[in-house]
């Protein structure tokens, strides 16, 4: 084979596993869920730069929205026996999101939030479409209760 061949070759390969590298550490998010994300905060740990994917159960007396400013904020908890048993107690975090409230947000709901936790302790979702995700509980339990049968 004649030396362009060979480094024209180079270059493509090396130019597939450059975009390879970058989609992969673009796309990393670290997945936590409420107290780990609260402990590592308590550790004293500098958090405000990381993008992480929060996941929790969203407190529905918590939920405040306003439709003018597309404002949403509400709570999330770690797990369902926390909303269920000790809510008062329960630790938390404050999700702040900006854009229009899904209808899926309920109590109960299973949130996704990809973003940044703020100086103010506060989880800031990002812009991208997919910053909140929600899985509704009572729209899968029929499902469930079908498969159980």
């Amino acid at each position: 084979m004649k030396p362009r061949f060979v480094i024209g070759f180079g270059v493509i390969l090396f130019a597939i596993a450059a975009m390879m590298v970058f989609t992969i550490a673009a796309n990393s998010n670290l997945e936590v869920r409420v107290n780990d994300l609260l402990a590592e905060r308590a550790k004293g740990a500098d958090l405000s730069e990381r993008v992480f994917k929060l996941t929790g159960l969203v407190v529905g007396e918590s939920i405040v929205y306003d439709p003018a400013t597309f404002h949403l904020q509400f709570d999330v908890v770690n797990s369902r026996d926390e909303l269920a048993n000790n809510l008062a107690t329960a630790p938390r975090i404050t999700v702040v999101y900006q854009g229009v409230k899904p209808d899926t947000l309920v109590h109960e709901a299973q949130a996704i939030v990809t973003g940044k936790l703020g100086a103010d302790g506060k989880f800031h979702a990002g812009n991208s479409p997919d910053a909140l995700m929600l899985q509704c509980p009572t729209k899968y339990e029929k499902a469930e209760a079908a498969a159980g049968q």
